[in-house]
């Protein structure tokens, strides 16, 4: 099976319910309504909600967990360091050389609005990837008449990189079974470049293969992969968006009345 930065289902069979790029859009949806909404408690019931949708889909949540925390860094840092820069009620102050710092309320509570959303953006998407394979993935993005030469540097991205990196954990532990310690820092950097050398000459190599059995296969005489029409089962994935969005608008309204 092959190597990629997201969880696509390459070497396992897509159930075919409903067309890539509808799946690809309405995530897309999801994601605007996700990042327009200010309340913690509807962003945990969207969040709720995906989870739900998922694991009725059969969601390999595993691998896509796996990935979405990698982003975790990123939502700790607006919910650490945005209390210290915005708001007007004071939450804790911290003593420093340097003098006092002090977190506020509206700070944290912004902090945790983003982080949330973030969170739930990306789980979306990748939970979406997850039920696709990556030419599903590049034949809803050709349907939505993304250019070609974004999706063909899209391609290299996604299978390359993981490539890249294998390849260099690879040399990395060959060098400390064959008792590489490191050593002065000039060793090391010597090394180094080495390493990197070595697999640039390798990636030249392979690409030189791979451009001569993609000429022999047509590419460069039009686009290898095909745009995904839409199904009639992707009317019951667009009327469950249409009562989301319903709902949620209805939910808005009570509150302004209530308010």
């Amino acid at each position: 099976m092959g190597t990629f930065l997201l969880p696509f289902i390459e070497g396992r069979t897509s159930n075919g319910r409903f067309s890539p790029t509808s799946i690809f859009v309405s995530s897309f949806i999801v994601a605007i309504i996700l990042s327009i909404q200010t309340s913690l408690l509807t962003l945990f019931g969207l969040i709720g909600m995906i989870l739900l949708v998922g694991t009725i889909a059969r969601t390999r949540w595993r691998a896509v967990i796996s990935l979405a925390a990698r982003f975790e860094f990123v939502i700790l840092f607006w919910v650490i360091l945005l209390p210290f820069f915005y708001g007007t009620t004071p939450l804790l102050t911290i003593s420093t050389p340097l003098g006092q710092l002090v977190a506020y309320q509206e700070g944290l509570d912004l902090g945790l609005v983003i982080g949330t959303r973030i969170f739930g953006i990306v789980t979306l998407f990748l939970a979406a990837l997850s039920h696709m394979s990556l030419s599903e993935f590049i034949g809803a993005l050709r349907t939505l008449r993304i250019p070609t030469s974004v999706l063909g540097s899209l391609l290299i991205m996604l299978r390359y990189i993981p490539l890249f990196l294998e390849e260099r954990n690879r040399m990395q532990e060959a060098q400390q079974l064959r008792g590489f310690q490191g050593g002065k820092r000039q060793e090391q950097i010597k090394s180094l470049g080495y390493l990197i050398g070595s697999i640039i000459d390798r990636a030249m190599d392979r690409s030189v293969a791979v451009y001569e059995s993609m000429t022999l296969r047509g590419f460069g005489h039009g686009m290898f992969i095909v745009g995904v029409g839409p199904r009639r089962s992707d009317l019951l994935l667009f009327l469950g968006l249409s009562l989301l969005i319903f709902t949620l608008f209805q939910q808005q309204i009570l509150e302004v009345l209530l308010g």
